[in-house]
């Protein structure tokens, strides 16, 4: 596993406990940190993308509404949810990792920890967000 699978599903292991626990995204994870024993470039990458998700949060929930059909937000799975803030986080603030990349990770964890349909609805929410990217910004 990469350093930057292994930080992506601690991420997702983070922003799943904060969604349904409310903890303190630090000692959340320091302790996910000294449990899975990350290597130090996967605990920086971890790092970076909870702060982005959380520093982001409304704009990149304001986002995935606009390219949820038939869904709201708080009715997804807590899994999906975070799964698509994290990658949406990545596609908007890390210019260092291509967004087929960052789509194609979301949609291989979405598929090892979400159901059977998990993979498809997550490339297909994540390929809206991508092409309005291509765009430039949308108005609400």
């Amino acid at each position: 596993m990469t350093h930057r699978r292994m930080a992506r599903e601690c991420a997702l292991e983070v922003l799943y406990r904060l969604d349904l626990v409310g903890d303190e995204p630090e000692n959340t994870m320091e302790e996910i940190a000294s449990r899975k024993n990350p290597s130090q470039d996967a605990e920086d990458y971890l790092r970076r993308l909870v702060a982005a998700v959380l520093t982001n949060q409304k704009e990149i929930d304001a986002m995935l509404r606009r390219h949820l059909r038939r869904w709201r937000l708080e009715r997804l799975t807590v899994l999906d949810r975070a799964i698509l803030r994290l990658a949406t986080a990545e596609l908007l603030s890390f210019s260092d990792v291509p967004p087929k990349v960052s789509i194609n990770e979301a949609v291989e964890v979405s598929k090892k920890y979400g159901d059977d349909d998990s993979g498809k609805f997550v490339n297909g929410v994540l390929d809206g967000v991508f092409r309005e990217l291509q765009k430039g910004p949308a108005k609400e």
